[in-house]
Order: C-alpha cells, then structure tokens, then sequence
C-alpha cells in the first residue's frame, strides 16, 4: 500500500479495472500555480491511458510531468524541455515533488526518451507526425495540439521568408532586389512630401524608410520598435506609397489589430498622418477618402461567435492581397496560424509591434521569434527602429523615460543612476515629471498617493465639474458636431493619465479591483455632496470605464475605453429623460449605450492592468507595485508599462519588489525560433 491518497471518481469503480484512482492531495500544490484543479484532472484522463502497465509510482511521475506541461503552457510556453534543470527543474519545485517522486520521475523520463517506453507509455507518447496526447520532439514534451500548431506555423512562416519570385514586391521584386521604376519614383515623392506639424515637418529616418522598402518586398516583413518608434507613420507612407502605384490597389489591402481599441488607434493615427499632409495629391487625397478601415484580426477573419468558429481559413481564403497587422507582440501562436492559413499564397503580410513588450496572453511569442530568427533578418525580412518619438530624446522628461525603459529591458533597476529617477518620500512631493518613485505606499500613505494621483485627473480642464454635469443630447444621426467636440476633449482629457496596476485582484490593495473601488468610493462621495448627477451603485457620471469582452452586436471590443456621461437619447416622436450612459469614440464620432446593456462586460477604468494598457499611450502613467513579490512582475510588464508614458512615470511601492521585477525575464519556451532558423 502506497501513502499517496487517492480519490475515485464517479464513474470508476470495480466495474473499471482500467481506472486509476485520483490523486486529490496533489490539488493543495496547485494553488500558487498557474493551472487549477482541472490541469490536474487532465493530467490524470491522461495518465488513464497507460492502462495497468504501469506501477503507482510511475504512474504518479506522469501526473506530475503532464502537470508541469500544463503548468508551462499555462505560462505562454508551447512545450516542456526535458533536460535537467531548467524550467521543468523549477516547475517540479513548485510543485513540491518529494525525494521519491523525482526518481520516479527520472526512470520515466529514461522510459520516454528510449524511443522504446514499455506497454502503455507507447499509447500516449509519441514522436513528430504521431497522433498521441503528448510528443517529444526535440528534447522537449508537447500537449499534441500545440506541437502541430508550433509545426504549421512555422513551416508557413518560413515559406515566406524564403519565397521567391512568387512572393514578388508590388514592383515586381523579390526580396534582396531592387524596386521597379514605378515603386522608386512612389518612394521618392512620397518621402519628399512628409506631413507637417505645430512642431515641424514628420520626415521618415533611415531606419523607418528602410522599414518601408522592407514592407514592398517579399511576402512577409516584420518591423519591431518600442513604442512611440514611428511605426504608424511607416504605414501611412507604405499606404501613399500604393495609392500612387496601385499593386495592389486599395480595396485589397486589409488594416488589423488584435484588439479593438489597438485597431482604433491605428486607424486614427494614419488618418492624423493623412491630414497632416500640405497641399495634398490626387493620390493622397483619394487614400484619404478611401482608405482601408482597420479591424480586428477577429473581424477580419470572420469570426462567429454563435458558432464558435472563423469563416476565413486555407479553405476559404481571404481575398486581400496585403495584410498589416499593427501590436503583433499581442498576437499568440494560435491566431497567427489562423491568420497565415487564411492568407492567399501570392497574398503579402507585414507586422508590426515591439518584440521586447509583454507577449500575449495565451500561448507563444511570434513576434519575439519572428525577431530572432536569423533566416529572417539575413533575407532583409525584419527590420528593428531603435529611436522613439513618443518621448522624445531632445525633452529632458522624455529622455528619462526612455533611458528608464532601456534599463529595465537590459534587466537593471537604474537605482542611484545619478538624477535619472527621483525618489520621492512623501506624495506631496511628486512632480510627475521625468521618472519618480515613492518608496513606500500602503495605509495611509497609499491613500494620500491616491488623493495627489486624483489631483493630477482633475488638472488642466479647470471647468471639468462643468463638462460632467452637462447632459449631451443624442439624437437618430448622433451625436452634433458641437457635441462631438465637447466629447472628444473630455475623453481626450481622462486619457492623459492612467494608474497600472500589476494585477487585477486584490495583490495586498494595490490590484486595479483595488484601486478602483477606492476612486469609486471618493467619486460618490464627492458628486453626493455637490449634489451631482448619480450613475448607478456601479458606475457614476464622470468615470471611465473599460470593455472587458467582446460584443460583436454592439461594436464594442476588449480594451474600449469610455466614459459614463448623462446623455438624453432623443427619436424622431420623442425624447428621452437624460440617463447616465457609457459613451465610447468610433471613428471621427462617438456612440452611447445605457449601462444596463453593458453590464457583465463594463468595469471601471480609473486604474487598469498593464496589459489592459498595451497598444495605448498617456502623458502620465503610474505603476503601483504589490506589497510583496508576484509572479505577473517581469521586466517586461516593467518595460512596457513605462513605454506607455509620454511625459512622466511615476513608481509607487517598494524598491525590493521592483528590483525583483526587472531581475526576472518571461521565458517562453518555443521551438518557433527554431523553425525559423
């Protein structure tokens, strides 16, 4: 008799001499992990598999192991190397694996690295192009499904990389190749009539113009760069650039983003681009006119949610002939399948984003290995832009945040790095300039940081209290222009500064759950005693609110931002009693629904999670670190939070706990790079 304790579930019993019983002790080891009762569950309809040709010790290291690929998988990695040490060394701390248990696990490991396991392991192990429930390929284990995913694309990826003539530019040229005439007189005007504004004329660096060259050869081309690099205005010129030329023409070219809210942005800075432009052309002025809309990568590939099921696939292709996908680091393994097996072969795709930021939240890290692969930066397919225009070098504050994020990616905390980040003692002593960090924030002190956090929201739109208590009429058209207007500088106004949190939940109060309910209590309390206009016990008049979830119906996708304003609906027989609705932008407008019909998929904005942020910018950002270390914490939350900020980056928590976070580096494990050579 073993000391393990067992449970048999329903439907296992005497009558089931192939049921093994179930190891519930093992789900108190789950709890700081990734992965919850179910991965354990999974592990053992697995390890069924095995059948009685297994001994109980055995048969308890393949819970474990396919527990720690779970484990893995739940953490973005697509398999589970098998050598010693490394990540499957750590995941077997984590899980708290005996002395007894880890020699199990080594005869097992021996088993299945044999290329002969005995009796049973043969039925659910298998090599490449096996079809079992886990593969080992190259010294590492795969849950079967993301084995052949990981294949597919990579072999689809690679095909562009190295296609030839069939992948030709719109000129006619391969990669490698010079431009025809046509494309190289496009370049040169296009390059030559840059856009112009209040602060002088956007003309395109070496590095961006070779981006854009990149992105006219071949059939795929990759340009990373941290935010605020200019890759927008890469677009723009490459969308000039075929307006002029016409190969592809362009009704057959598709704009998209993973999200909504990234697609939006998208769409508004090419249009900022466009409009920017002195004395336009015939050209320029019909791109204008018809430019291609941006969407997400859902829409774009028709996706169903009733059926759970995208409509564009290998089968049904999509008829753009090229694909430019902005914020690709959030694009995971499985949407890049879908997306590369939707595309016409002769079809073009570029992407864009920044290979250092957060990777997505489901599994893989395309980008990051699209960047790596030397295959790809030999063939000119990847081109990375070094220089920022977000914050900008020339402003002392912006050059602070960029030597900031350059630290973090480089995994060092710029403590004591001269006048680079100023520590604060006190929150009356912030200035939200440059880089600050207030060293302490919990009790009282993470209220008064609160306090000067809501002064700085209330800065710079003096009649704000004004604008809020104003009821915006919304008739059949819309929204007038005048209204219009006043929407966008108040919208315009709460955008300036965003509080990041690392977590939603409640990490000690510094969550964004957290955060939230505090600024909601204070926003009542504050309204209540003016006498304001009331929203519901949920949401007020006058705060910004989030889209978690998409709703196709409604237009509304994960990661909208709005504000909840009153707003009297009016029809063409009657008008409504002012309401407190969610107001959203949408296109050059704005569309209001009553809370009630967002609810289960709204929630309150005035702090959000760092990757809630990706894809957006504010002058002002400030990172509330948890009280003690948490697993979310990496120098890449670090990095990409801080690249969100235009003017000022404002730490609050301790110096420990964010020096623990810029130690620890996100390590998808992936054979895509691999692939890609």
């Amino acid at each position: 008799m073993n000391n393990y304790s067992y449970l048999t579930p329903t439907g296992c019993g005497p009558s089931r001499g192939d049921c093994p019983e179930y190891p519930v002790d093992l789900i108190p080891r789950l709890k700081h992990l990734e992965a919850g009762p179910e991965a354990l569950f999974l592990a053992w309809e697995i390890t069924r598999l095995a059948g009685r040709h297994i001994s109980p010790e055995k048969r308890r290291a393949l819970v474990l192991l396919v527990l720690a690929l779970q484990v893995a998988s739940a953490g973005g990695s697509t398999r589970l190397p098998l050598s010693s040490g490394g990540q499957l060394e750590r995941t077997l701390e984590d899980l708290e694996t005996t002395a007894d248990e880890r020699a199990a696990m080594e005869e097992l490991l021996g088993e299945l690295q044999s290329g002969s396991p005995f009796p049973g392991l043969a039925d659910l192990c298998g090599g490449p192009g096996d079809y079992r429930p886990l593969i080992i390929d190259r010294g590492c284990l795969y849950m079967q499904k993301l084995h052949v995913l990981e294949g597919r694309t990579g072999a689809l990826l690679r095909e562009r990389i190295s296609g030839g003539s069939e992948g030709a530019a719109p000129g006619g040229a391969p990669a490698g190749e010079a431009l025809d005439a046509a494309v190289e007189r496009a370049l040169l005007d296009v390059f030559s009539h840059p856009p112009v504004t209040a602060s002088g004329k956007v003309e395109l660096d070496e590095e961006q113009k070779r981006a854009v060259r990149a992105a006219l050869r071949g059939r795929i081309a990759v340009i990373s760069g941290r935010p605020g690099s200019g890759k927008t205005s890469i677009v723009a010129s490459l969308l000039r650039v075929l307006a002029r030329v016409g190969r592809p023409p362009l009704e057959a070219v598709a704009l998209a983003a993973p999200t909504g809210k990234a697609a939006d942005r998208m769409r508004q800075s090419i249009a900022g681009h466009l409009a920017a432009i002195p004395n336009p052309g015939a050209a320029d002025r019909r791109l204008a006119e018809a430019c291609p809309p941006a969407l997400t990568l859902h829409r774009l590939l028709g996706y169903s949610p009733a059926a759970d099921r995208f409509w564009h696939n290998e089968n049904n292709p999509l008829a753009e002939q090229l694909i430019i996908v902005d914020e690709s680091s959030m694009v995971d393994l499985a949407m890049m399948d879908r997306l590369l097996r939707a595309l016409q072969p002769e079809a073009r795709a570029v992407f864009l984003g920044d290979a250092d930021q957060l990777p997505p939240v489901e599994t893989g890290a395309v980008l990051r290995d699209l960047c790596r692969s030397g295959t790809a930066r030999e063939k000119g397919r990847v081109v990375v832009l070094t220089k920022s225009y977000r914050a900008r070098e020339e402003d002392p504050c912006g050059k602070k945040i960029l030597d900031t994020a350059a630290a973090i990616n480089e995994g060092r905390w710029p403590a004591g790095a001269g006048d680079l980040i100023a520590v604060r003692k006190e929150p009356a002593e912030l200035r939200f300039e440059g880089v600050e960090h207030l060293a302490a924030a919990t009790g009282e002190q993470a209220a008064a940081f609160f306090a000067r956090w809501r002064e700085l929201i209330h800065s710079g739109l003096p009649d704000l209290k004004a604008r809020l208590a104003r009821e915006y009429v919304l008739d059949a058209a819309g929204f007038d222009e005048e209204t219009a207007g006043a929407l966008r500088l108040l919208l315009a106004h709460y955008e300036r500064c965003r509080l990041l949190c690392v977590t939603r939940v409640t990490a000690g109060g510094t969550g964004s759950e957290a955060a939230n309910a505090w600024f909601h209590r204070q926003w009542c309390a504050e309204f209540k005693a003016a006498g304001g206009p009331a929203g519901d016990s949920y949401f007020q008049v006058g705060e910004p609110v989030l889209i978690t979830r998409n709703d196709y119906n409604l237009r509304l996708f994960n990661g909208d931002a709005g504000l909840v304003l009153k707003v009297k609906a009016a029809t063409e027989t009657r008008q409504r009693a002012a309401e407190a609705m969610a107001v959203f932008p949408r296109g050059e407008g704005f569309v209001a629904f009553p809370l009630e019909a967002l609810r289960g998929r709204l929630e309150l904005a005035w702090a959000i999670t760092v990757h809630k942020a990706q894809g957006s910018e504010y002058d002002h950002v400030a990172v509330l670190l948890p009280g003690i270390y948490v697993r979310p914490l990496t120098r890449e939350l670090l990095y990409t939070a801080v690249t969100r900020a235009r003017k000022s980056v404002t730490f609050v928590g301790s110096a420990e706990v964010l020096e623990a976070g810029v130690q620890l580096k996100i390590e998808r494990d992936s054979g895509l790079a691999d692939l890609l050579g």
